[in-house]
C-alpha cells in the first residue's frame, strides 16, 4: 500500500495486512494507522499487541482486533501480528521463548519505521503478557498494557499440562492398520500446538515479580473468574514515580470462552485502557510523512518446498493464497478453505495453515479466506460478526471463486470445511457446477433453520453411538451413571430418535435398490446423488466417536451406502482424532490423506482438460 498524508479517509483508516521480519521466516502483521482526523492529530505513539498462545490466541483474535481499532481511533498507530510459528506466520527451528520475544522486537522496529513514529508501547495478554514485558526495556518501551498477564512462566507451564491431563484426547489409541504411524498424543503437544520441553523450560524462566519494577507507565487489567495475581504484581512494581494502574474491569472470562463463536468483545475495558494510555501521549499536530509501502508476498519453506504466500482482499473480505513457485494452476482444480465455525482462516490450531501449505506443495492453489463477519473480513449484511451458519455465507464462497477465476485462472474448485465448513461447502456446492470437488470434515448439519443456534444443537447433542458402544466396556462408565454425572434420559432419547432414523434409512436404501429411482431418497442424499452424477469428487471425513458419524448415517446410511459405490465417493473415518483434529498426528494425517485423495483423483483428468 502507498499513502500519502490524506489520499482518502478509506485507504488512512484500513488495516492492512503486510509480512515482515526474516525473509527467510516471515511474519504476518496488521497495521492499524492512526485516524488522525478523528483523534484531531498524531500521539506519535505505535502499539504492539503480543498475542497469547494456542487456544487463548484463537478466542482472543476478535477481541485484538477491536482493541486495535479503538487504539487506532485514537490516534495511536497498531501492530497486532503472530509469532513465528504461529497463526499465518512462518514456522522455525529454535528456543520458541528467545525467538517470540525477538519478534516483539522485530515488530516495534518495523512498526517504528512504517509509521514513522517516535513512541513505542507493548501490550499483551496471558503469555503475551509476559513476553512484552520481559523485552519492554529492550526496545525503549514508553508504557505497558498488561492483560491478564501470566505472572510466572514456570507455573503458567504447570497450569497448561494439569489441563493437558484432564483432556477427554486419548494418548494411547489402537493404531490403524491403514496408517501405520502411532496415534498418540505426546508429551510435547497442547490442544494441537507444540508446546515441547525445551519451550516450557524457557517459560520457567520468565517471572513478573522477580523483574524490576518498569521506569514507565503500567496499567494492569485483572481477571474477573478468578482471584489471580494481578494485585500482588502491582503491590510489587508501585513506585511513586510512576504511574502503574491496577483495573478491575470486567470483560475478560466473557473474551476467554470455550469456543470463538461465544466470545464477547470487553469493550468497556478496551475503552478504559485506551483513555489511560492517552494520558501519557497527547495529540499533537499531524506531520507529514513519506509514502510507504507493505510487503503482500512471501516465500514459506515448506516440506522442502517454497510455498508463495500473497495476502488479498475481495469483495471486503480477507484471504491467502498458497502455491507453489511453478505450479501451473491448470493442473488442479484451486481448493477453497472454509472457516470452521467463528475461527479466523488460519483454523483451530493451525489446522488451514497445515493444510494449505500442504497442498501447495504438492501443486494446488489454494485459498484460506474469512467469510463476512470473521476475523478482518466486513460484516455480514445483517451488520453481524461471528454469524457462523449466515446464509450470506454461501455468497461470499461463490465471490471466491470468482475472484480466483479472475486472477489465477481456476478451472474448477475443491470445496473444503470442517463443521460449519463443511456445511457451507456443501450449500455452495449443491447450487455451482463449477464445484468439481468436495472435502467434508465432520459435517454437523445438513440444514440451518431461522432460529437455530449453535448452543441448542450442542445442548442437544450426544456422542456417537460408536462411542457410547465403547464406553459400556469400561467400568468409569458405569460409576459417571449411578453417580447421576451422565444425562442418561438426554442420551436414551436421542439414541431413540436415532434408531428410528435409521430404519428410515434402511428402508430408503431398500426401495431404492429395487426400483432404481433416486425419488424415495431423501433430500441430503438426493443432492449428493446429483452432485455425484454431475462429476463431482466427494470426500467425507469423520472421526469415528464425533457425533456427526451418526448425523451422517441418518442421512446417507451406514457407511454411505445410499450414495451408491461410485469412485467419485470415498469414506474415511479416523480413530481418536475429536471433532477439530486436534491431536499433532491427526493434523499430519488428514493433510496426507486430502492431499493424496486430490492428487489421486484429479490428476488424470487435468492432464486431459489440459490437452
Amino acid at each position: 500500500m502507498a499513502a500519502q498524508q490524506f489520499p482518502s479517509r478509506d485507504i488512512l483508516y484500513s488495516p492492512q495486512a503486510f509480512w515482515f521480519g526474516d525473509d527467510a521466516c516471515p511474519m504476518l502483521g496488521w497495521h492499524h494507522p492512526a485516524k488522525i482526523r478523528d483523534a484531531g492529530g498524531s500521539r506519535q505513539c505505535g502499539v504492539v499487541l503480543c498475542p497469547p498462545f494456542g487456544h487463548e490466541y484463537m478466542v482472543s483474535y476478535l477481541a485484538y482486533k477491536h482493541l486495535a481499532v479503538q487504539l487506532a481511533t485514537a490516534g495511536f498507530d497498531v501492530c497486532f501480528f503472530d509469532y513465528n510459528n504461529t497463526g499465518d506466520s512462518a514456522n522455525t527451528d529454535g528456543d520458541r521463548i528467545a525467538l517470540w520475544q525477538e519478534n516483539i522486537c522485530q515488530a516495534a522496529r518495523h512498526l517504528r519505521q512504517l509509521a514513522g513514529l517516535e513512541h513505542i508501547v507493548l501490550a499483551g495478554l496471558r503469555l503475551g503478557g509476559l513476553l512484552a514485558a520481559s523485552v519492554a526495556k529492550d526496545i525503549d518501551a514508553k508504557a505497558l498494557l498488561l492483560m491478564a498477564p501470566v505472572i510466572s512462566g514456570r507455573a503458567y507451564a504447570r497450569e497448561m499440562m494439569v489441563l493437558r491431563s484432564m483432556s477427554a484426547l486419548q494418548t494411547d489409541v489402537e493404531p490403524d492398520p491403514k496408517r501405520p504411524a502411532a496415534h498418540v498424543v505426546t508429551d510435547d503437544e497442547l490442544t494441537g500446538y507444540e508446546f515441547s520441553a525445551d519451550t516450557r523450560n524457557s517459560m520457567g524462566k520468565l517471572d513478573l515479580m522477580k523483574m524490576p519494577a518498569p521506569g514507565f507507565p503500567v496499567y494492569i487489567l485483572a481477571r474477573d473468574d478468578i482471584s489471580g495475581q494481578e494485585a500482588k504484581l502491582a503491590n510489587a512494581w508501585h513506585h511513586h514515580d510512576h504511574a502503574l494502574h491496577l483495573s478491575t474491569s470486567a470483560g475478560y472470562a466473557a473474551m476467554m470462552t470455550e469456543d470463538a463463536h461465544e466470545t464477547e468483545v470487553p469493550l468497556a475495558a478496551w475503552q478504559e485502557m485506551t483513555a489511560w494510555l492517552g494520558q501519557y501521549f497527547p495529540i499533537v499536530p499531524a506531520v507529514s510523512k513519506n509514502a510507504f509501502t507493505t510487503q503482500q508476498h512471501a516465500t514459506i519453506q515448506f516440506a522442502q518446498t517454497a510455498v508463495q504466500e500473497q495476502l488479498l482482499e475481495f469483495e471486503g473480505m480477507f484471504g491467502i493464497v498458497s502455491r507453489a513457485e511453478h505450479a501451473d494452476v491448470r493442473q488442479y482444480p484451486t481448493v477453497i478453505l472454509c472457516n470452521i465455525g467463528a475461527n479466523h482462516h488460519v483454523g483451530n490450531h493451525r489446522l488451514y495453515v497445515t493444510l494449505a501449505r500442504t497442498l501447495a506443495s504438492q501443486g494446488f492453489h489454494v485459498l484460506r479466506f474469512d467469510k463476512s463477519g470473521i476475523g478482518y473480513s466486513k460484516a455480514t449484511p445483517d451488520g453481524l460478526e461471528n454469524d457462523v451458519h449466515a446464509e450470506s455465507g454461501v455468497d461470499d464462497v461463490s465471490s471466491a471463486m470468482h475472484f480466483m477465476q479472475a486472477r489465477y485462472h481456476s478451472p474448477s474448485f475443491v470445496l473444503a470445511g470442517l463443521c460449519s465448513g463443511a456445511y457451507l461447502s456443501y450449500l455452495t456446492a449443491i447450487r455451482d457446477s463449477r464445484v468439481s470437488g468436495l472435502v467434508l470434515m465432520n459435517q454437523l448439519t445438513y440444514r440451518w433453520r431461522e432460529g437455530d443456534s449453535i448452543d441448542a444443537r450442542r445442548k442437544n447433542s450426544i456422542k456417537s453411538t460408536h462411542y457410547y458402544l465403547h464406553a459400556l466396556a469400561k467400568l468409569d462408565t458405569w460409576k459417571r451413571l449411578f453417580s447421576g454425572r451422565v444425562g442418561f434420559r438426554q442420551i436414551a432419547g436421542n439414541m431413540l430418535r436415532r434408531i428410528v432414523r435409521r430404519v428410515q434409512t434402511q428402508w430408503q436404501l431398500l426401495t431404492t435398490h429395487l426400483i432404481r429411482s433416486n425419488l424415495l431418497l431423501g433430500r441430503v442424499a438426493r443432492s449428493f446423488r446429483t452432485m455425484e452424477e454431475r462429476g463431482t469428487e466427494l470426500l467425507l471425513i469423520y472421526d469415528a466417536s464425533d457425533t456427526a458419524v451418526d448425523v451422517m448415517t441418518e442421512q446417507l446410511g451406514r457407511h454411505a451406502r445410499l450414495l451408491g459405490d461410485s469412485e467419485r465417493i470415498h469414506l474415511e473415518i479416523f480413530s481418536g482424532a475429536d471433532h477439530t483434529f486436534t491431536p499433532r498426528w491427526a493434523q499430519t494425517a488428514l493433510a496426507k490423506l486430502i492431499s493424496s485423495h486430490l492428487q489421486k483423483r484429479f490428476s488424470s483428468a487435468s492432464a486431459n482438460a489440459v490437452k
